[in-house]
């Protein structure tokens, strides 16, 4: 078995978006349409794209990153996406960028997107998908997006 790290990784962010872009001259991140609900008028849904933006700090040594779509009631792992990853200075701040392609959802409720570092929860930031009603009269809901 490995030695534990010697610092614990912390996670400042986690923002969910459409796309994340770089700017080449200036390195800035552009981040377009960050969102935390996703609205579905039938179930399983297909969510086409997303974009995860998870910011981390005082890494020092070798983790195994997991990123994690969870829905919370049922516990049921929709997503898992895991690697290993290396930090050499503790004060760095390093973003990782990760994109994810038809992610498909079950049910309504409330979903966790986590992520873990040697299978412990560094950071979790729920994401809400709701069902859209259809009105009595055969017309769409609105959806507000």
């Amino acid at each position: 078995m490995s030695e534990p790290n010697p610092e614990r990784l912390q996670c400042i962010s986690i923002v969910i978006c459409n796309e994340i872009y770089r700017d080449e001259e200036t390195k800035n991140l552009i981040l377009v349409g960050t969102f935390n609900q996703i609205r579905s008028r039938v179930f399983p849904c297909r969510h086409p794209r997303m974009s995860v933006l998870v910011t981390l700090t005082n890494g020092q040594g070798s983790y195994n990153l997991k990123l994690c779509i969870e829905h919370e009631q049922s516990g049921l792992e929709v997503l898992t996406m895991e690697g290993p990853a290396r930090f050499s200075d503790p004060l760095a701040v390093q973003d990782m960028h990760i994109r994810l392609r038809d992610i498909i959802l079950e049910q309504p409720g409330k979903y966790w997107v986590m992520i873990k570092a040697d299978e412990e929860i560094l950071q979790q930031r729920p994401l809400l998908v709701t069902a859209i009603e259809t009105t009595e009269k055969g017309g769409q809901g609105n959806d507000g997006e």
